[in-house]
């Protein structure tokens, strides 16, 4: 049946050889080793593109992939189709240097004079364990192994009805083990994520077949050509990404021109600097560009892709289940997407694709009750629920909060230095203060002093306003504890 992680034994052929001794040089990168688990692949496409079928479908690719239990996540692949004695030189052509390649596979078929020959390579980032191919219906297996020049490793899956979510990983340095469990017939999709210098990284992907499912990864869908003007790619992909949200009973996104500007000037350093990555020099994270663009938020998801197209590029999205999260993430509202444009050294197009979920912020406009009123509810909320005596609002406690957070936001920096002793020139015995920015009222339960049950009343203050720091409409909110 077969098991990812250990390579299996595979011997070239001695086209094979041919074509790796003419090919190899032009990579530029002499530490590239033999992966026999990408050779079974690449005789897989070749086998494929010898029959008619499609040698570029990425379907077809996952399937050879999965047919050699090779677990690379976006090999590049190169494909000739020419006479055997002038294959080599035809393949070798389309290679340009590939100075972080790890790993590489050759696979020829020769019928009647011809030669189909593919040639995959992989920058490796991770040595896994052995990991079944295939599992029963119920069964569970083991997933463990090492991640190589990342860290934080994080395991995913997407199960057969098109669900992704997050598998519990113990890590230790950077080995990592998972346990995982099949309970529905079909195919499985797999995935180890590793954080590295250039933000996460999809380390290792696997498709696993349930209950006796044929690995044949569906084809995708046909039509992968974008409109015309650039704006228009986008506006597509966000439609692609809410039929797949309707599909899976959830609300759409609503798009975003800011969100759209912020992912297209990312796309636009991708395109610039020749790399995939969520950091790039100077960049930072998400996080940082949409602070620096003035967007606030709870929370915020990004996804990058690279593809000959936009939509080709969302589909690739699609197909990795830490993206796919992100695109079915139930705690966004907004989205927006931005796409650049170019060619590769050989002439053929590219996309480089960024699509940005967001959860804003929430700052109570649409609740009749004021910001203070939510605060105060989160709070009671919380204390009721950490079973402490019941807290009482004291308006003179109030009116230091508002005071203190006002000043908060004037100077643009949270502190609660001086307010404990200023409730307690108000006669009280035992104070404390807090002082926080947060994206909504009902974070507010984040007051270390909250617990505490010798505080009985609570003074709550809350202003709003933008920050160079923060961002755009946070909350600064100061919370004042006494007896």
């Amino acid at each position: 049946m077969g098991s990812y992680g250990p390579e299996p034994t595979v011997h070239l052929t001695p086209l094979e050889q041919l074509i790796a001794g003419a090919s190899l040089p032009r990579l530029g990168a002499p530490a590239v080793q033999l992966s026999p688990a990408l050779v079974l692949a690449a005789r897989e496409v070749a086998r494929r593109a010898s029959s008619g079928g499609d040698p570029r479908s990425r379907g077809g690719l996952r399937s050879a992939l999965a047919a050699g239990l090779a677990f690379d996540p976006a090999p590049s692949m190169h494909f000739a189709a020419a006479s055997v004695a002038s294959v080599p030189a035809a393949l070798a052509s389309t290679l340009s240097p590939a100075p972080g390649a790890t790993h590489f596979g050759v696979g020829a078929i020769a019928r009647d004079g011809q030669a189909f020959v593919a040639f995959l390579l992989a920058r490796r980032v991770t040595a896994l364990r052995s990991f079944p191919r295939h599992v029963a219906t119920g069964g569970t297996a083991s997933l463990g192994g090492e991640l190589l020049g990342l860290e934080a490793a994080s395991v995913h899956v997407t199960d057969p009805a098109g669900e992704s979510h997050p598998i519990r990983t113990a890590r230790r340095g950077r080995t990592f083990h998972a346990s995982l469990r099949f309970d529905a017939p079909g195919l499985w999709l797999v995935e180890v994520v590793g954080e590295g210098p250039r933000g996460p990284e999809v380390a290792a992907l696997l498709t696993v077949s349930c209950g006796g499912a044929p690995l044949r990864v569906p084809a995708a869908a046909p039509d992968e050509t974008d409109p015309p003007g650039l704006q228009e790619a986008e506006t597509a992909v966000i439609a692609a990404i809410n039929a797949t949200r309707r599909r899976h009973g959830l609300a759409p996104l609503a798009p975003s021109a800011e969100l759209s500007a912020v992912a297209r000037r990312h796309s636009d350093a991708m395109w610039a600097a020749g790399t995939l990555a969520h950091v790039l020099p100077g960049s930072g994270g998400v996080g940082d560009r949409l602070r620096r663009a003035g967007i606030g938020y709870r929370s915020a998801f990004e996804n990058v892709a690279k593809g000959a197209s936009a939509l080709g590029a969302h589909r690739m999205i699609e197909e990795s289940p830490a993206h796919r999260e992100n695109v079915l993430a139930r705690g966004a509202s907004q989205v927006g997407c931005g796409a650049a444009r170019g060619r590769l050294p050989g002439g053929e197009p590219v996309v480089y694709l960024t699509e940005i979920f967001l959860n804003p912020i929430d700052d109570g406009a649409d609740d009749h009750r004021t910001p203070d009123t939510l605060v105060r509810v989160a709070l009671w909320a919380e204390r009721s629920r950490a079973r402490a005596p019941e807290l009482t609002s004291d308006p003179r406690l109030d009116a230091l909060a508002r005071e203190a957070a006002a000043r908060m936001l004037r100077r643009g920096k949270p502190g609660a230095a001086g307010l404990a002793d200023q409730a307690l020139d108000l006669g009280r015995r035992v104070a404390a203060a807090d002082a926080f920015v947060v994206a909504s009222p009902g974070d507010a339960t984040r007051s270390r002093n909250l617990p505490d049950p010798r505080f009985r009343r609570v003074g709550v203050g809350v202003a709003i306003g933008d920050s160079t720091k923060y961002g755009k409409g946070f909350l600064w909110i100061a919370v004042i504890y006494t007896d």
